[in-house]
């Protein structure tokens, strides 16, 4: 059974389970009433019972089957209270006809129990402490406590009172154990990390992420203005939105050399919020990475600031701004940035830079909200760079045409000899959010369509160039969705001899959906190992440091993981071994699914890692990799403007 419908099942289970002592409990304060049949009570516990121990087992059952990262706690909540309140309430089956007047305290002992199991399923974090246990163990005593104070009461009130004070109980008990992962207050700002704590005193040796830049420049050098504001655009298919852009939908594409360095001057126009510039992927000095609270202080209206970089990495990548991002980045604060090798773009290849955004309802590819048609001669090379700026995975499909991935999140895939090595036909490619696909085909005499599933209206239509003309080109009909098999990331590419990993420092991650306390308020969080930004601890490195990252989701959702200043070497996807030298920056985590990294510590400075659905980030899936020495001057507490999501 796979993981995530072992997860989903369980909780479904622990739910019903709970549902039917409780429900057995109500039928026995019914059944209490002075006209009420003598039947009533013995066949109301007989069919909670019956029904409550099959799902008891049931839930036990399904529990067995999964993997023990992802049930490990579960197991532990349905063994302390699912399996006891089933064995309790078996108790009461027994006597309902012979010594009612312990069937009462019994019946709600079994409700109780089962139901603290049911908190267990969305409170508990993994791995469980006893603190959490301890408090759930207190509410189903305080459950009981309850319904045997009821049942000193007539029955007119004794159901109101058990119930009410078992609904407080729940109330309370689940708040207490989010609560205890929201105990300690938010930092007001990064220390000087060390290995054996989160945070420490600041250190007269220690280094600040502001200081951590690039050498001065030596060779050329390629200048942009990014003017960031508020406006009201009308995209090609007539929509008409409020946006937030760097002067266009997407902002202006940058481009520069191998060998060369950026800078980019960002003015804040008038974007309320304030704005930042984080380079999606590219490995750039600490302090311009554009998170603010961590590496700078957000951009306000009127106020500026400069990035500079040198263009190491040539690929695919992409810019969008960190402050209030998951409110800001989706209203168009978003662009593309190329870096071609030297001598590059080659003249016998054309490029197309396609970043895919939603607004307002219509899918961008690139600024076209309508279906972007170009003219291409049959024939000649084309390269598609795909970027998905979206905040959930989106599936494309290339149909017309046999094409092949030359590039995943910036890096070359080695794909063997000949232009056809690595071809494909009719392959879905699944691209996670922040993620960027190379796609190269030859383009042919028929027209090929880049589509998203989904029922999109809009995509982008190459057409064969009949002549060599500059007329425009009128726009084609529809791209349609085409269905077919996945890309596997696992096996593509050319099987690369790769020596064995080893690793100084290992990590699990564990991601759920959890009942927590964020910015002071109980939401349904999105929690790593339990705890929600910014009380999870920081991962603390040395310079130079191997280390083994597992991340294993356990939630309901997809989360695009993404670690800021680092590329990751793939090494597994839930168990499967990745043949190939894949590295990545954007991995798409599903429900269920442990993936296996190996990430170099060879980037100094305190660094972001998040889900990028950044409304999840927001919500709490969002902590930090530091290295010991390195200490940060902003602050990114209450009292703050800066806001990293």
């Amino acid at each position: 059974m796979p993981a995530s419908a072992v997860l989903g099942i369980d909780l479904i289970l622990a739910a019903l389970c709970a549902a039917s002592w409780i429900s057995g409990l109500a039928a026995w304060f019914v059944g209490a009433r002075p006209a009420a049949p003598a039947w009533l009570p013995a066949w109301a516990v007989t069919a909670g019972a019956l029904v409550g121990l099959v799902l008891a087992a049931g839930r036990m059952a399904v529990l067995l089957t999964g993997r023990p990262e992802l049930v490990g706690d579960r197991l532990l909540g349905c063994l302390a209270f699912t399996v006891p309140g089933a064995a309790i309430g078996a108790v009461a089956l027994t006597l309902t006809r012979r010594a009612s007047a312990v069937v009462l305290p019994l019946l709600t002992t079994a409700a109780a129990l089962t139901t603290a199991g049911l908190l267990s399923v969305v409170t508990l974090g993994t791995p469980a402490g006893w603190l959490p246990l301890a408090v759930l163990a207190v509410l189903a005593v305080l459950g009981t406590a309850s319904g045997t104070l009821g049942a000193r009461h007539g029955w007119r009130n004794r159901g109101t009172i058990a119930a009410g004070s078992l609904g407080v109980v729940v109330l309370v008990g689940a708040l207490a154990v989010s609560w205890m992962d929201s105990r300690a207050s938010p930092p007001s700002s990064f220390r000087a990390m060390g290995h054996h704590a989160g945070t420490s005193p600041v250190a007269e040796t220690a280094r600040s992420v502001d200081t951590l830049r690039a050498p001065a420049p030596l060779g050329p050098v390629r200048e942009y203005t990014l003017h960031a504001r508020s406006e009201r655009v009308t995209l090609d298919d007539g929509t008409n939105a409020d946006a937030l852009t760097f002067g266009s939908l997407p902002g202006p594409e940058l481009r520069a050399s191998q060998g060369e360095t950026v800078r980019v001057t960002l003015l804040n126009d008038n974007v309320p919020d304030g704005v930042t510039l984080h380079w999606h992927g590219y490995d750039v000095p600490n302090a311009m990475d554009g998170v603010p609270g961590v590496t700078q202080d957000a951009v306000m209206p009127g106020q500026s600031f400069i990035y500079e970089f040198p263009a190491a990495q040539a690929g695919t990548y992409w810019y969008h701004t960190h402050q209030n991002a998951s409110a800001d980045e989706p209203k168009g604060l978003y662009g593309a940035l190329v870096v071609d090798p030297p001598g590059s773009p080659a003249p016998d290849i054309q490029d197309i830079t396609v970043p895919v955004h939603t607004l307002a309802g219509s899918t961008l590819f690139g600024g076209h909200a309508a279906v972007w048609t170009e003219q291409k001669t049959p024939g000649s090379r084309v390269r598609l760079r795909i970027i998905n700026t979206d905040q959930l995975t989106q599936r494309f499909s290339l149909s017309g045409v046999a094409f092949r991935i030359t590039a995943i999140d910036g890096g070359d895939l080695a794909l063997g000899d000949g232009p056809a090595a690595g071809e494909m036909t009719g392959t879905v490619l699944p691209l996670a959010a922040g993620g960027r696909y190379d796609v190269e085909f030859t383009m042919p005499d028929q027209p090929v369509q880049l589509a998203l599933e989904g029922g999109r209206t809009g995509g982008l239509s190459l057409v064969p160039r009949a002549t060599p003309s500059a007329s425009p080109v009128p726009p084609g009909p529809a791209p349609r969705f085409v269905p077919g098999p996945e890309l596997d990331l696992a096996t593509y590419g050319v099987p690369a001899a790769l020596p064995a990993p080893t690793a100084d420092v290992s990590v699990t991650y564990v991601l759920d959906h959890l009942i927590r306390f964020v910015d002071g308020v109980p939401r349904f969080a999105f929690t790593v190992n339990g705890a929600v930004y910014p009380n999870i601890p920081p991962l603390v490195v040395q310079d130079g440091d191997r280390v083994l990252v597992t991340v294993v989701n356990r939630s309901d959702d997809v989360h695009p993981m993404h670690p800021h200043g680092h590329h990751v070497r793939v090494l597994s996807i839930d168990g499967r071994p990745v043949s190939t030298d894949l590295r990545m920056d954007s991995m798409e985590v599903r429900p269920g699914q442990m993936w296996t990294m190996l990430l170099t510590a060879d980037n100094p400075g305190i660094w972001m890692d998040h889900c990028h659905n950044l409304a999840h980030a927001r919500d709490g899936m969002m902590f930090h990799l530091a290295y010991d020495g390195i200490s940060s001057p902003f602050n990114h507490n209450g009292a703050s403007q800066n806001r990293p999501e």
